[in-house]
């Protein structure tokens, strides 16, 4: 916890292998947890639940957890500005969740893993070139052109493919994707002002909380009152605990110590594990093509993230 974040301008390649090594750790946390949270949601939005619901729980209960960081370390606005605020509560809080959510009701966990971790890091260093000024070259370049090839050959034919319904579940991955990697490039931003993982995580949990909960009792349509015990139970441990507070929180201290781009590098794990553990779990067998496409966008990600470089360096 002691490490300090690195400059917005802080190059990756300068990076030492001891605080890659240690950024990996909470990165390779973050992913696991969110393969899992892949899963269940969509195994929550095609049984007994909406996104709505699942929304709903998660915030619900991680708003309540954290309500006393917020008590006691504010709102932080004025710490990390009201622009990039307002960024990392939209990108990290109620719009992200109903978006990726909303997307696995019309295509497999599969797709998710490849289009939401799978893409993101593309767009963020894409965000950090543009607004943080981090520099991408050499074979990270190489990377970032692998990535849209694999997205292509990944949801081409879905995209034409009305029949299936796929093509949007993959534009709404897709727009998440978007989202988190707004609220990545954020973070790194928000991080230089002293704004933790954890108060992040508490103040969008919070604001969420506060925010979508009435309009959700009011407005919106919600099967939860159909739902059996159990799965409301799970997803609200699941999505209010792991999701909102330990993934965040660790995704958080990945970007921190190892930047946007190269900090959501393992993100490039995701599409593997979620397609692998989608067939054991639920079923989903990919099509020959798609394991071609995950394995362009995995490997983009590997070399543009930075990851390539940091594992090749020497000990310091």
């Amino acid at each position: 916890m002691s490490s300090q974040p690195l400059s917005a301008t802080t190059p990756q390649s300068t990076l030492p292998k001891a605080s890659y090594l240690q950024g990996a750790a909470w990165g390779l946390f973050a992913i696991s947890i969110w393969v899992g949270w892949i899963l269940l949601t969509r195994y929550g939005v095609t049984t007994s639940l909406s996104p709505y619901d699942i929304t709903a729980l998660r915030f619900a209960c991680a708003g309540i957890l954290l309500s006393p960081v917020v008590y006691q370390k504010g709102w932080g606005i004025q710490r990390v500005g009201l622009k990039t605020w307002l960024v990392i509560i939209c990108c990290a809080g109620v719009p992200y969740v109903l978006i990726a959510s909303s997307g696995l009701q019309f295509a497999p966990a599969a797709h998710a893993g490849a289009l939401v971790p799978g893409t993101m890091p593309l767009w963020a260093a894409l965000l950090a070139m543009f607004f943080l000024k981090e520099e991408i070259t050499g074979v990270r370049k190489l990377g970032l052109m692998l990535i849209p090839v694999g997205i292509i050959i990944f949801v081409g034919a879905g995209l034409t493919d009305f029949a299936s319904g796929n093509w949007r579940g993959h534009l709404m991955f897709l727009a998440a994707a978007i989202t988190w990697a707004s609220f990545t490039v954020a973070m790194r931003a928000a991080g230089q002002s002293g704004f933790t993982p954890l108060h992040a995580a508490a103040v969008v949990s919070v604001v969420s909380a506060l925010i979508y909960l009435p309009v959700y009792a009011l407005f919106l349509p919600h099967r939860i009152m159909e739902a059996s015990m159990g799965p409301i139970v799970i997803q609200t441990i699941y999505q209010g605990i792991f999701v909102s507070i330990i993934s965040l929180f660790a995704y958080a201290r990945a970007v921190s110590i190892l930047g946007a781009s190269l900090g959501s590098s393992f993100a490039s794990l995701v599409p593997v594990l979620a397609m692998l553990t989608a067939i054991t779990l639920l079923g989903e067998w990919p099509k020959a093509s798609d394991y071609v496409g995950i394995a362009a966008i995995t490997f983009g990600v590997f070399l543009s993230s930075g990851a390539y470089h940091a594992l090749l360096r020497k000990a310091d």
